[in-house]
């Protein structure tokens, strides 16, 4: 499939605004009323896209059209949903979004998760034009995690150099188009960034995530060779907008200056 089959090409438009900061909204959590100013200001402050995901998620089918609807009227910025697949049906896809993340969970017992149900999905033709354009992605956990264990067998990755090493070489060898880098309770160390940007191909982009609240952390990242950090706790709370003001505050994003392609 080419890029020119989809609405927008979401993987060039994030190639060309490296080294920024991505929202991500549950939408499981998050009511669309909130998802929608949310989404405003997010655009305002100059990120160049939304995330919307969760782990956990029911009645995807009849809850996220809607959303998506109203995310997307209010924002010029593509919109990229990243949902788990469930068997017998892959990864869930709603045909409004601009771009959907279709993520081999590489530290999985469960080889559904690794890599077939990339097989069912396309399959099952959810990630045929006028679908999402899809995101190949190889995605990594950190730190204890139960939830994504009992939920996909996912397994903790060490941080180790030689641990480190051989997954962004796996990453590497596949040709993913981005590796996503995600710790629940821990934290991804820098170190762990500068290994996947030294052994990833160029055109392979890195997302760092996981705790993600301050300007500080946002920096390390960036500096490390993440070409996205990427937060969501930061702005569940009620003081929500200065949260978004303090990371957006950090020394080494750009200004709001944005090309939308």
């Amino acid at each position: 499939m080419t890029a020119g089959a989809y609405r927008r090409d979401v993987l060039a438009h994030l190639r060309a605004h490296r080294g920024h900061v991505i929202h991500v909204i549950d939408p499981f959590k998050i009511d669309v009323a909130e998802a929608v100013e949310k989404t405003r200001a997010v655009t305002a402050a100059g990120l160049p896209a939304l995330l919307l995901a969760s782990t956990d998620y029911q009645d995807f089918a009849t809850r996220m059209p809607a959303y998506v609807a109203a995310v997307r009227a209010a924002t010029d910025i593509p919109t990229i949903l990243h949902f788990p697949p469930a068997p017998g049906h892959g990864f869930p896809v709603v045909a409004e979004a601009d771009s959907v993340m279709l993520p081999a969970l590489l530290g999985s017992d469960d080889p559904y998760y690794v890599w077939k149900s990339l097989l069912e999905t396309y399959a099952l033709g959810n990630a045929a034009p006028p679908a999402p354009q899809p995101l190949l992605s190889a995605a990594l956990t950190f730190g204890s995690d139960d939830r994504s264990y009992s939920r996909m067998g996912t397994r903790p990755i060490a941080q180790d150099e030689q641990s480190v090493t051989a997954c962004a070489e796996q990453a590497r060898h596949f040709g993913f188009d981005m590796v996503y880098l995600y710790s629940r309770h821990d934290r991804v160390t820098p170190r762990t960034c500068e290994i996947f940007r030294e052994v990833l191909a160029p055109e392979q982009l890195l997302f760092a995530s996981g705790g993600v609240r301050t300007p500080e952390q946002v920096d390390a990242y960036l500096g490390a060779g993440a070409d996205y950090v990427i937060f969501a706790g930061a702005l569940e709370t009620p003081d929500w907008r200065a949260a978004l003001d303090r990371i957006r505050s950090a020394g080494r994003l750009p200004g709001r200056t944005l090309t939308l392609t």
